[in-house]
């Protein structure tokens, strides 16, 4: 038996690297003639049908009902089928290698057993290959989703984790939602290499921003690094430093063209420094790895962008709950986001995390009073520190729903379950 997100990687993986098979012959030349051209386009029709379906279907699911895998687990059979017999398919598709689409290294290092045999085979051929992947589907055992429970209050500090490890974490505090100022720690033994790294970062840092500055480089370069520089004297938190730096990089890049060649080497040394230097510290390798492993897509990433507007949309318009720098930091964060390829992954990864720390932060804090409202110690909805905390839980909540199906994707299900419970309660506080 296996977990159903190890299933969705393998049917993604397997449909991705059956359309590279498909295109391998025409990358740099498309196929000319037109019953070519006709076939072609039809082969990767039945491809992307299959994955839009697929993902329309367990997309938003951590676990599928009995009924719904039935459901996928026929559209897949009827794929594989569909693809063999089609006499749109060119017939020499069929007889071309198969490869697995290009995966990390950690990933292929933990690949599936059914990746894992894909791999093993050198010269397996796109037929073999597709019946492989029918009598996989047919034959996978999934672990399904069992007859939900019905959750109530009681479970919320249970399924509610604490903060994670993200570039922002939060407090609330005489009713107001805060940021929390923690400088992450490097491990003892690297304590000493991390302090002489830092004070040859924050010396590159005032010479480079010295020579931006008698250069004629765009200003947006010269305030990403003076940003930077400024995470790096004030003890930011890592990940933090390590986003910003990636996003520093990514625009040094791509104004290189524009600055004399000494400066522009030393913009990819002080990259490359604090590159180096976060590196060093657990909190860093641990948001790395994580954000390596999530299963996201562009559209994810543009859903975490619209839950990020919304939740600053929500904040703008309370803001009496809110500490000023808290819109500030979400809004930093979030421009991350519009970071090319795989920063954009690392990215989504981030600002969900961040999103999830404020709900965590929220909802841990007002346990403490569901639970004297349960016990009719305070009074009803009608009381000052009753209607603080429903406007506190109504930021939570729609942060909570913008990120709810994408969190399920990274591993944090709890989001949407908490999310229900606090829901109920507030419509009952509010009777």
């Amino acid at each position: 038996m296996i977990e159903f997100g190890e299933l969705r990687r393998d049917v993604t993986t397997f449909l991705m690297s059956l359309r590279q098979a498909v295109d391998r012959p025409y990358r740099g030349s498309p196929p000319f003639h037109e019953r070519e051209r006709e076939r072609f386009t039809r082969s990767m029709i039945i491809i992307e049908e299959a994955r839009v379906r697929f993902n329309s279907l367990t997309r938003y699911r951590e676990e599928p009902s009995k009924e719904v895998w039935k459901l996928i687990r026929q559209e897949l059979l009827e794929f594989s089928d569909l693809f063999i017999s089609s006499r749109d398919i060119d017939p020499a598709v069929f007889d071309r290698r198969f490869r697995i689409a290009p995966i990390g290294l950690r990933e292929r290092e933990n690949a599936s057993q059914f990746i894992a045999s894909m791999l093993a085979r050198d010269e397996i051929t796109v037929a073999e290959a597709l019946i492989s992947f029918r009598s996989y589907i047919e034959g996978v055992d999934v672990e399904l989703a069992s007859t939900q429970t019905v959750m109530n209050f009681g479970d919320l500090e249970r399924i509610v984790p604490r903060q994670q490890v993200a570039p922002v974490q939060f407090d609330v505090v005489d009713g107001r939602i805060v940021v929390r100022h923690q400088s992450s720690c490097a491990l003892e033994s690297d304590r000493g290499n991390v302090a002489a790294a830092l004070d040859h970062i924050k010396g590159a840092g005032e010479k480079l921003i010295e020579s931006l500055k008698n250069s004629n480089c765009d200003r947006r370069l010269l305030e990403s690094v003076e940003e930077l520089h400024s995470q790096i004297c004030s003890g930011e938190n890592v990940v933090k430093i390590g986003l910003t730096n990636m996003a520093c990089g990514i625009m040094g890049g791509k104004f290189q063209e524009e600055l004399p060649d000494a400066v522009s080497a030393m913009v990819g040394s002080y990259n490359a420094s604090i590159s180096m230097y976060v590196s060093q510290f657990p909190d860093w390798e641990n948001f790395t790895q994580k954000a390596a492993k999530i299963d996201v897509d562009e559209d994810d990433v543009a859903e975490v962008y619209v839950a990020a507007g919304d939740l600053l949309d929500s904040l703008e318009n309370n803001k009496k709950l809110v500490d000023p720098e808290v819109p500030k930091t979400i809004a930093f964060v979030r421009q991350f986001l519009t970071l090319p390829g795989a920063s954009a992954k690392r990215a989504a990864f981030a600002m969900i995390r961040t999103i999830e720390n404020l709900v965590s932060s929220i909802f841990h804090h007002s346990i403490s009073f569901f639970s004297k409202t349960a016990e009719k110690t305070v009074e009803s909805a009608s009381t000052v520190a009753s209607k603080v905390i429903i406007g506190l839980l109504s930021v939570a909540l729609v942060g909570a729903s913008g990120i709810g199906p994408a969190a399920i994707r990274t591993g944090a299900p709890w989001v949407q379950q908490a999310a229900e419970i606090v829901q109920k309660q507030i419509d009952e506080l509010v009777k």
